[in-house]
């Protein structure tokens, strides 16, 4: 009896230490495929930008927030059809033009264009709330570069996101035009 019972004892460890290397697999592949959908966003890289000339800034707020398809649901919010509306946001839209302007100012490497068909590339600030700390509306999102490479077919794809989100929609663009800079080689 001595024997069956220490038998007993192994093969209950040895099932147990099996359940729990299950276990730890299956939570390493929820993690690995969390981690490719929010890498998955962005599907190009910003040195694409580097011979891209004509720019465009578009301030949205989605109504509709999609986990599972988020670069399919940023380029269908920049490509539907919004022709003839103001500018939205208008104080967002000038805190986020006045630098870039100040950007083309200083190294006329970019230029503004007025439609989504002519741009090389779109600056689309995505809002997703204010805060009120001190009782001045801060906006904070997530802001997307997408290359508008249409020719041959190609899909437009989105080259560069915010690290984290959100963020303040001033540190957001002040993190894009330095990794635009590192890239073109601007100082």
């Amino acid at each position: 009896m001595g024997a069956d019972f220490i038998f007993n004892m192994r093969c209950t460890k040895v099932i147990w230490l099996l359940v729990a290397l299950l276990i730890c697999q299956a939570t390493a592949w929820a993690q690995a495929d969390s981690a490719t959908d929010s890498e998955s966003v962005v599907t190009g890289s910003l040195s694409e930008l580097r011979n891209s000339r004509r720019v465009i800034l578009l301030v949205r707020r989605s109504n509709v927030v999609d986990s599972r398809g988020l670069a399919k649901s940023i380029l269908n919010e920049v490509y539907k059809e919004d022709t003839g509306t103001p500018v939205r946001y208008p104080r967002l839209f000038n805190l986020l033009a006045r630098k870039l302007n100040n950007y083309m100012r200083r190294y006329q490497s970019i230029t503004a264009v007025t439609d989504v068909s002519e741009a090389d590339f779109i600056v689309l600030f995505n809002l997703l709330e204010y805060r009120r700390p001190l009782g001045y509306a801060y906006p904070y999102g997530e802001m997307f570069v997408i290359l508008n490479n249409r020719t041959s077919g190609k899909p437009p794809q989105i080259v560069w996101k915010t690290r984290k989100s959100p963020v303040w929609a001033e540190d957001a663009i002040k993190d894009f035009l330095k990794d635009l800079k590192a890239v073109r080689g601007e100082s």
